[in-house]
C-alpha cells in the first residue's frame, strides 16, 4: 500500500495498522466473486438449502440457450435506439 500510494497522501504518515485498515476497506469495496453451479440435480438444491445467501444476497444470471426469435427481438429492440451509422 505504501509503495502504491507513495505519490498521493492516502497513507502518508499512517501507522501500519491504519494502512492495513485502508487496504481491508479497499479490498471489501472492490472484491467480486463468481460462482458457477449447474442448476441440474439434487446437489444444487442441497447447496441452496445449506447456504440461503446464495439466493438472498447474490445476483443470479441464468445462462441457458435462447431461441433465435428471442435473440432477434432483443437485438432489434436495443438497436432501434441507436442512430444510423455513416
Amino acid at each position: 500500500m505504501r509503495e502504491t500510494h507513495k505519490t498521493d497522501d492516502l497513507v502518508k504518515g499512517m501507522e501500519d495498522a491504519e494502512v492495513l485498515e485502508v487496504f481491508a476497506d479497499s479490498a471489501k469495496n472492490n472484491i467480486h466473486v463468481v460462482l458457477a453451479f449447474s442448476p441440474i440435480g439434487e446437489d444444487f438444491k442441497r447447496r441452496l438449502r445449506m447456504f440461503p445467501a446464495l439466493v438472498n444476497c447474490c445476483t443470479i444470471d441464468w445462462f441457458l440457450p435462447w431461441p433465435k426469435e428471442a435473440l432477434t427481438s432483443v437485438a432489434e429492440f436495443f438497436l432501434s435506439k441507436v442512430d444510423d451509422l455513416p
